[in-house]
């Protein structure tokens, strides 16, 4: 503003600077932005605090969370505020104060009434469900009669029901006097006990009955249900009233009315029960009796009245449609009708679908995704009906109608999208804004009076909102891929990967809905694509079924498919019908390639579906078409091929630019010029993407595509040869459950289970039962069949496993095995109807109601199993129990699997080789005068041989030199220009021999040739031999890593990828896929492809200077070698229990802590978690010198006991239960002067307490957990308790504060999660047994022992007697050297096992010493040493370590001194077996007596 100073005569001028919103003014008069992390819109000048923080922040800034809420960031560095997941993270089931989090570890406050370390259960004296959602805990309502001392468990924690009613009282809330009793339990609680014959008196005033009405004492208690049930329903009724727009209460109401009829039905029942055995009762209890069933039945009127207000939506209905009967009844009537329509369309479109399928079944996604989109389709009709309404209604003011077919619209659209995807998280989340606008839409209408232009407002946004639902799911499923592509980190939640799981289970099922979508010429649809594009690049096969119908709509040139960059100008490939031939178009970058099916025009196809496929390898290209015959079993097959002029050979497709689009084209694409046609009139049903089972149903989007109005057609899928024999594709995606198997067929004496399968898979599940700690499992392992079981045996898992011929089952071909359980102890296995392999066991019964079938949902199998198990790939046959056939498509459980079994599924496409194999075959070929072969690799070898022919001194191969591509041919060599082809990364190669020329071609873009020498040779007709990977003759080093989709030019037949399965010469290859992640340890050994090659039987005399050490195994400092160990099968770290540890019960296995006697003397408060099986054993002890002063926590019998003593005073508390049922028990145990306490579960507490004064406990360190050392706490605790606990003790307190360091450990390991077998296990933190001094390792000797590492280098044994006198057997780089030393010099030799010492399975090993001569032998394989002549005699009682020793006394020239990590079993020295529990000493981590499974 302007203003004049008169003293002055001075103009001043003063501008008042105001910012925009969302920046504040600075001292120095700047607009700077708000810093309130996009939590608030604007903040304070000068001090730039953010006023009024929103979106559950605080903070000057907003930069923290409130109370009960926790940040979670986004990438952008922004962050959200989430409610605590205490213990869900949604508002209405965050029951904490207060929330933090400290790593991974969240912390929860919780509010009154809950408890738990995430507020995940009720606490006592409360009752509820937190995990549910919506659920709460609800303080126990037992009216004030509950017993005082007994809070621990007043009411049922679940479903509220008191369980110690008192002062005379009864009932679920102690509202009434218990029988015997009169008075008034509620207000006056003055329950006084009959004064009458028999106790048989009024309830409420105490009047004597007559003695025959206590036949009517179920009826009492019948009505008392009642009135319960009516005040509980009364309580509520406002809460269920306020909830009709989010909930179907229907269906509750009419839950509840058939319980009432029940309760009248049982009440007449037993009345007239009564009325059978009293024959002479009076009349007067018949008419009492008929009034108790009058009362019953009123009740149940009552409340059929209260819950038909609750779901008084028709009733409301009719009253609106009333009102608007003035203006256009009809009308309104349509727009109910298209309502109701909605859920009638989704039954008759499930109805249509089961009668056109001839077989039978319609996979249960077909519903979600087929409805959803009727839905949307209905949506426009119904918006017009509505708005037509509105039109002639507006003067009503009313909306009611509108918002009612709106709201079951939406709701429908929910429970859809919810069964589609399991409820995930991501459906809700994109439902609730939806959900909240049309509450927020029906609160507008009523404050603004039911006005005509809210009515309008409303309308015209809730069509658009149901509009947008056609967008929801594509979105929602793009979503999903994000989330489902992301690698998990290892610190991911266990509920990501649940959803991770429930995702590929909702894709695997909609990929395999195997049914048609009918193509009206303007229809479309787009289906997701591929999701590995690299798998594409070298061989493309699509199959699918096709049907036209000739008569009624003519042949003309159509549009069928089209897989390709959305602008059609890259590489693509397409079918159409051109001229009335089938059309087959592809392009690799050069010219098209038109593949015209000349042989059969489509106007001669029947009216059925016909079987096409077409198929590219590199340049190649084929359609394939089968047509069923109508009257024979025999089909009619027609092929025709042709391939790409050039060298290009790769289909290249943009993963961010690509389409697979079926039948017609969209609006956003557009067709290269040879497919530019008119859509599809017909019905297509998609079978196979190279081999994964494909479906129209798994669409990204649909284009007019009405599949209510266009029904499928009809197939008859037994008409192709493939499909006659039923039989379910497994492919490592699903599973079959079978429930409640003895619905057809009963365990018995005998039980059996048979199933036929066919496989090339090395790995999955066949069958597996599971109930709770109860398992039961049928696998493949490594090819060969593998059983484990556990009904609860005392010695843990039963496992039968053999690498017997007849256990191997995957080479392609069917086999029938069949697993009998007989007399509840033995288990017996046939193969092909041929006894194999038996197993006794403890007597128990099958545990188990339920069957999985080739896979299992993760969770049972990460339960159950080791890391290695996965789902089935291949196919089955059929699935039996006592001989009764399950169709597993018809089983409810059944997900992700298909019918039919093609062919392709059981061919090897993929070879693995390991550096020491090669696969060899025979075939017409002339690589030196005409050919062509093509083949993917893929390796971190720089030098490996891929293809070898010889002819005589001739040789033809194609190899890795240098990083190199070598062809080789009669001495001249073609090199590629590049030199890093051993990257790891997958190279196609083409390799074509003229007349003119040899040209070398790797992934379209590196490209040699040279000119090729004349020749007057011809090619014959002669097989010949060749080879890849390697052969037994070639000078070239055998090759390291993967090799698929190779193909040659045959003179026999057209080119096609080569089946490895096969080939007649397979050495140690894997034909699954490639486990190629990074080189083997062995690869940087620059000696090791000579030391592959040598003899097994090689030996030599070599002293101790570096030379002595086995070839190929020296030169690299030790600290390189120890971080080089090659990659094993078993992880090395198995899965553990936080905070937990396992105590073995053998060699005194326990845990030592100092510190705690200055602690507990006048009183102390431990707390621990308790998980074991034995019955007997020693948890916890401290005591003083003489033991006369100690305090323990041991088990007996499978019942705790904690007792302690000082002095003549003592006190022991037992539980009465048993705890040793192999679960995770709560314990904590208080000593407070002379009185004890014991509380288990939380549930259970018991109390002790010694004579006379307060006491102290006068004790010393340290405190033994686990054991005792020998001879500690036999005056106290009986033998049998001592030793023996084995076991698991986790979360170790005292006061309050964590036990995390012991000082001292022996033969204490981590509690491992999975289950357990018999041996002796040593980690990866460290450990040793020290042998007694009772076994002989001096110059004649016998060592056996079998082992299964987990690392591939480790010392396994080392008796030593002094610097110059050892033995020492370790494992370096999956070799297994043995080094003597017998004083006058060193000596060693090598095993280098066919099969890899670390690959998973268990390796005998035996060492013999006859004088100067050490055999060392791993499973077959053997080799020897000669030493020098022994000069004096070995000191044959020096001390034995096993597993690892003290580094002080290894010896020098071990290239690994690091301990042995894995399990080990059966060890025997001179045929006497050798026991670690009687052990001399167990240092470290060590399990004694049992080792992880996984």
């Amino acid at each position: 503003h302007d203003y004049v100073d008169s003293s002055c005569s001075c103009l001043v001028v003063s501008l008042l600077q105001v910012c925009s919103r969302g920046f504040f003014l600075s001292e120095q008069e700047t607009c700077l932005p708000c810093n309130c992390k996009g939590h608030a819109d604007s903040c304070e000048d000068i001090t730039g605090i953010c006023i009024e923080c929103q979106d559950h922040t605080v903070g000057d800034f907003c930069e923290q969370c409130e109370d009960r809420y926790l940040p979670v960031f986004h990438p952008d560095g922004t962050f959200v505020c989430r409610p605590c997941a205490c213990p869900l993270s949604f508002e209405s089931n965050n029951f904490a104060t207060h929330c933090d989090k400290r790593g991974n570890f969240l912390r929860c406050v919780c509010q009154d009434g809950y408890a738990g370390h995430y507020c995940e259960r009720c606490a006592p004296g409360y009752y509820g469900n937190p995990m549910e959602m919506g659920n709460s805990c609800k303080k126990c309502d037992c009216n004030g009669n509950s017993d005082p001392n007994l809070i621990f468990n007043e009411c049922n924690n679940v479903t509220g029901q008191c369980l110690n009613c008192w002062g005379n009282t009864t009932g679920d809330n102690c509202e009434r006097c218990a029988p015997g009793f009169y008075g008034d339990a509620i207000s006056a609680k003055d329950c006084r006990e009959c004064d009458c014959p028999e106790e048989n008196c009024d309830i409420h005033t105490g009047e004597c009955l007559p003695e025959a009405s206590n036949i009517t004492e179920y009826c009492d208690a019948c009505i008392w249900s009642l009135i319960g049930d009516i005040r509980q329903s009364n309580k509520t009724l406002d809460q269920v009233r306020n909830s009709v727009l989010n909930i179907s209460t229907g269906a509750a109401a009419n839950d509840r009315l058939k319980y009432y009829n029940y309760t009248a039905h049982r009440l007449q029942v037993s009345t007239l029960k009564s009325q059978a055995v009293y024959g002479n009762v009076h009349p007067e209890n018949v008419v009492f009796n008929e009034e108790c069933m009058l009362v019953s039945l009123c009740c149940n009127r009552i409340m059929r009245e209260q819950h038909a207000q609750i779901d008084g939506a028709h009733v409301s209905l009719e009253r609106k449609t009333d009102k608007l009967s003035q203006s256009d009844r009809d009308l309104v009537l349509r727009a109910e009708d298209r309502a109701d329509d909605l859920q009638r369309h989704a039954e008759e479109l499930q109805f249509n679908l089961k009668g056109s399928d001839a077989n039978g079944h319609v996979q249960k996604a077909l519903n979600a995704l087929n409805v959803y989109d009727n839905i949307v389709k209905n949506t426009d009709d119904a918006n017009i009906t509505a708005l037509t309404t509105l039109n002639i209604s507006s003067s009503t003011h009313d909306v009611s109608i509108s918002i009612f077919w709106f709201l079951l619209l939406f709701h429908l659209g929910i429970k859809v999208a919810e069964g589609t995807l399991n409820r995930s998280a991501e459906v809700l989340q994109m439902m609730t804004p939806i959900l909240k606008k049309v509450e927020e839409w029906d609160s507008n209408m009523k404050n603004e009076a039911y006005s005509a232009a809210a009515f309008e407002h409303t309308v015209l946004s809730a069509g658009k909102a149901v509009e947008d639902l056609s967008e929801i799911m594509p979105e929602l499923l793009s979503k999903l891929r994000v989330v489902e592509e992301k690698k998990p980190a290892n610190n991911v939640s266990t509920n990501i990967m649940k959803i991770r799981e429930l995702i590929a289970q909702a894709r695997s099922v909609a990929k395999k809905v195997q049914v048609s979508m009918k193509f009206n010429g303007q229809s479309s649809v787009e289906v997701h694509p591929h999701s590995n594009l690299d798998e594409l690049k070298t061989v493309t096969s699509i199959s699918f079924y096709i049907r036209v119908d000739p008569d009624k709509d003519p042949i003309e040139d159509r549009f069928l498919l089209y897989l390709g960059d959305k602008q059609g100008r890259k590489d693509y490939m397409g079918l159409a019908i051109k001229n009335d031939n089938l059309v087959y178009v592809y392009n690799l970058g050069g010219e098209d390639v038109e593949i015209p099916l000349s042989s059969k025009p489509v106007s001669s196809w029947p009216p059925v579906f016909n079987l096409v496929k077409v198929e590219r390898l590199g340049r190649h290209g084929k359609v394939f078409l089968t047509v069923p015959s109508q009257d024979t079993k025999a089909e009619q097959k027609f092929i025709q091929k042709g391939e790409a002029d050039g060298t290009e050979s790769l289909f290249d497709l943009d993963p961010k630019d690509n389409v697979f689009i079926v039948g017609g084209v969209p609006p956003d694409v557009k067709l290269p010029p040879a497919l530019s046609l008119a859509p599809f009139v017909g019905c297509i049903e998609l079978e196979t993407l190279n081999s994964d089972v494909i479906s129209l149903y798994n669409f990204k989007q649909l284009h007019k595509m009405d599949v209510v109005e266009s029904m499928p057609c009809p197939r008859h899928k037994l008409a192709f040869s493939q499909s006659r024999v039923t039989s379910y594709l497994f492919d490592g995606n699903g599973f079959a459950l079978v429930n409640s198997i003895e619905r057809r067929g009963k365990i018995g004496i005998v039980t059996r289970f048979d199933i036929e399968v066919r496989t090339v898979a090395n790995n999955g599940i066949l069958f597996l039962m599971v109930n709770e700690a109860n398992f039961f499992v049928l696998e493949l392992k490594n090819g060969f069949l593998r059983l484990m079981y556990d009904f609860g045996f005392t010695n843990g898992p039963v496992i039968m496993e053999s690498n017997l011929a007849k256990l191997q089952i995957n080479d392609a071909r069917y086999h029938e095995v069949s697993v009998i359980y007989h007399h509840s102890k033995k288990i017996i296995l046939l193969v092909d109807k041929s006894h194999v392999k038996s197993m006794e066991n403890e007597k128990k019964p099958l545990p188990f109601s339920d069957v999985y079938i080739g896979g299992a949902p993760s969770i049972l199998i990460s339960y159950t199993q080791p890391s290695h198990v996965k789902e089935l790939y291949g196919c089955v046959k059929g699935f039996q129990f006592q001989k009764n056939l399950f169709n597993l498509l018809e089983e409810q459980g059944t997900i992700g699997i298909s019918s039919g079994c093609p062919e392709e599924s059981f061919m090897s496409r993929k070879v693995y080789f390991t550096g020491n194999g090669y696969l060899g075959s025979t075939a017409k070929i002339s690589p030196f005068q005409s050919f062509e072969g093509g083949l993917n690799f893929k390796t971190l070898q720089s030098n490996g041989l891929l293809f070898y022919h010889r002819d005589g001194l001739d040789e033809f191969s194609l190899s890795v030199e240098n990083g190199a591509v070598v062809l080789q041919s009669k001495g001249t060599r073609v090199r590629s220009q590049k030199k890093n082809y051993n990257d790891g990364r997958s190279h196609f190669l083409v390799a074509s021999v003229t007349n003119q020329k040899y040209e070398l071609v790797i992934d379209d873009k590196d490209k040699q040739e040279k000119k090729k020498p004349s020749s007057t040779s011809q090619a014959d007709n002669v097989p010949k031999t060749f080879y890849y990977g390697g052969s037994p003759s070639s000078s070239i080093q055998n090759f390291t890593g993967c090799i698929s989709y190779a193909y040659i030019s045959r003179q026999d037949r057209e080119i096609e990828p080569e089946d490895f399965q096969g080939y007649h010469e397979n050495v140690q290859v894997s034909l699954q896929d490639c486990p190629l992640e990074r080189p083997p340890a062995a690869l940087h050994n620059k000696d090791s492809r000579e030391s592959s090659r040598r003899s097994p039987g090689h030996s030599r005399k070599v002293g101790r200077d570096e030379s002595s050490l086995p070839h190929g195994l020296k030169s690299y400092p030790l600290d390189v070698l120890e971080t080089e160990a090659a990659s094993c099968y078993l992880s090395s770290r198995p899965r553990v229990t936080h905070h937990a540890h396992h105590y073995s019960g053998f060699a005194h296995s326990r845990q030592e802590y100092s510190g705690i006697a200055s602690v507990i003397r006048d009183e102390s408060h431990f707390s621990l978690s308790l998980k074991t099986r034995s019955a007997f054993g020693l948890i916890f002890y401290l005591a003083d010198e003489s033991e006369q002063n100690f305090m323990a926590l041991f088990l007996t019998h499978g019942r705790l006991v904690f007792t302690f003593s000082s002095g003549q005073n003592q006190v022991r508390i037992q539980s009465k239960e048993k705890y040793s049922d192999g679960q995770w028990h709560d314990i904590i145990f208080i000593r407070g002067g002379n009185i004890g306490r014991l509380i288990i579960d939380g549930l259970t507490v018991l109390e002790d307490r010694a004579p006379g004064a307060n006491i102290s406990l006068l004790v010393q360190d340290p405190l033994y957990v686990g054991g005792v050392p020998s001879d500690q706490a036999i005056k106290n605790i009986q033998k049998m308790s001592v030793s023996g606990f084995s076991g698991c003790v986790r979360s170790l307190q005292l006061n309050g504060r964590w036990l995390t360091s012991a000082s001292h450990s022996f033969g204490v390991t981590p509690c491992y999660e999975r289950p357990s077998e018999p041996g002796t296990y040593f980690t990866e933190e460290g450990g040793y047994v020290l042998l007694d001094d009772s076994f002989d390792f001096g110059s004649r000797f016998k060592m056996v022992m079998e082992v299964r590492p987990r690392v591939a280098l480790g010392v396994l044994l080392h008796a030593f007697a002094g610097e110059k006198e050892y033995l020492t057997l370790y494992i370096y780089q999956n070799q297994v050297v043995v080094v003597v030393n017998n004083g006058v010099r060193e000596f060693s030799t090598y095993v280098s096992p066919r099969q890899e010492i670390c690959d998973g399975s268990w390796h005998k090993i035996t060492v013999i010493r006859d004088g100067k001569v050490v055999q060392l032998d791993v499973d077959s394989e053997g080799n020897h040493v000669v030493g020098s002549v022994h000069q004096t005699a070995q000191n044959s009682s020096s001390p034995v370590f096993i597993g690892g020793a003290p580094d002080s006394i290894l010896p020098h020239s071990l290239l690994s001194r690091r301990g042995y990590t894995g399990c080990m079993r059966n060890l025997s020295v001179n045929e006497s077996p050798v026991s670690f529990s009687k052990a001399a000493l167990v240092s470290g981590a060590v399990s004694v007596g049992k080792c992880p499974v996984s």
